[in-house]
């Protein structure tokens, strides 16, 4: 191909590069406006997110459809799943699922349903603590929660029982840890002044730092 020949792509690539660097400005700039909407509306937003403790039970979907059909992926090849055989394995595989979805820090607090959490890959660690907790419900672990550390900020993992032994999950990355309860939450959350759980049906507070403490 002489250079006449080859004149016309190399317009054809550069118009082409010309219009994916305008698209990445747009998006840009939608970011940024995004980012101002949200940094404007901030306090708005939080106290509409804001959550009871009846709300944050409800949050807890084990019989979501996203949930039970995440459940039926992870157990189709074992039919029948059976619960004491099975469960261990299975609640490794959704907290590897879990962890390998994106985790997201937003500028506001803002709750994600498990759907949503699907649809967007990701969430934030609350969110994917949520979703993991579910899943595990839906797994037939009842004794199965979302356990919280407050002082300053917030420190997550996913707890559940089973065979007598607790074992606590980092929604975001490979930690994990298992023993008594009691060891595990010192373990975990031992710089929290206070730590709570629950799930769809329960809400309990496991550590209430008093005011000397504090």
């Amino acid at each position: 191909m002489g250079i006449k020949e080859f004149i016309p792509f190399l317009k054809e690539e550069q118009t082409s590069v010309k219009e994916k660097r305008d698209e990445l400005r747009s998006c840009q700039d939608k970011l940024r406006m995004y980012e101002l909407i949200l940094g404007r509306y901030k306090d708005i937003i939080e106290q509409r997110e804001s959550k009871t403790v009846t709300d944050l039970k409800a949050l807890v979907k084990p019989n979501d459809e996203v949930v039970v059909r995440k459940r039926a992926e992870m157990t189709e090849k074992l039919r029948p799943y059976l619960f004491e055989q099975h469960f261990l394995g299975v609640a490794e595989e959704a907290h590897k699922f879990v962890k390998s979805i994106r985790t997201y820090v937003l500028p506001v607090d803002f709750w994600l349903s498990p759907k949503e959490v699907l649809e967007l890959r990701g969430g934030d660690p609350m969110d994917k603590a949520i979703f993991l907790c579910s899943l595990l419900i839906a797994l037939e672990n009842l004794d199965s929660y979302v356990v919280a550390g407050t002082n300053k900020g917030i420190k997550i993992a996913v707890g559940f029982k089973f065979n007598n032994e607790w074992h606590f999950l980092d929604p975001v990355s490979d930690q994990r840890i298992k023993g008594q309860k009691e060891e595990l939450v010192q373990k975990w959350f031992g710089d929290m002044s206070r730590v709570y759980e629950f799930n769809d049906k329960e809400y309990s507070v496991l550590k209430e730092a008093n005011e000397e403490e504090m």
